[in-house]
């Protein structure tokens, strides 16, 4: 395996600048997390990093402001709040027709 830490994070270190001069975190959309400049540095200035697994970060990451992240997250939210969910309500269904059950058979109601 072609390992070199100096050489990985050398290569990884240009979206860490980015960010720090953007006032930005880094984004990783393949794994959805989230790095402060300092956190992203901390973590992959410590690992041997394959140059492949450098190419792959470099696809992956992003620079984004934080806020837009938040506000992101916060539409998806309410994106699927708003649409309904059949799972969801097939589950409320089935709860509300086990509670009846559950209230019929301690009433003592003969039914089948």
């Amino acid at each position: 395996m072609d390992l070199d830490r100096s050489v990985g994070f050398g290569r990884l270190s240009k979206i860490y600048n980015e960010a720090i001069k953007a006032n930005c975190f880094i984004y990783n959309k393949e794994d959805k997390e989230w790095f402060t400049p300092e956190r992203f540095k901390d973590k992959y200035q410590k690992e041997n990093l394959s140059h492949s697994l450098i190419n792959g970060l470099l696809e992956e990451l992003v620079i984004r402001d934080p806020i837009a992240g938040i506000n992101a997250a916060h539409k998806q939210i309410l994106d699927r709040i708003e649409r309904p969910n059949t799972d969801i309500e097939k589950d409320l269904i089935k709860i509300t027709d086990f509670a009846k059950l559950t209230i019929h058979y301690q009433q003592g109601d003969d039914f089948d």
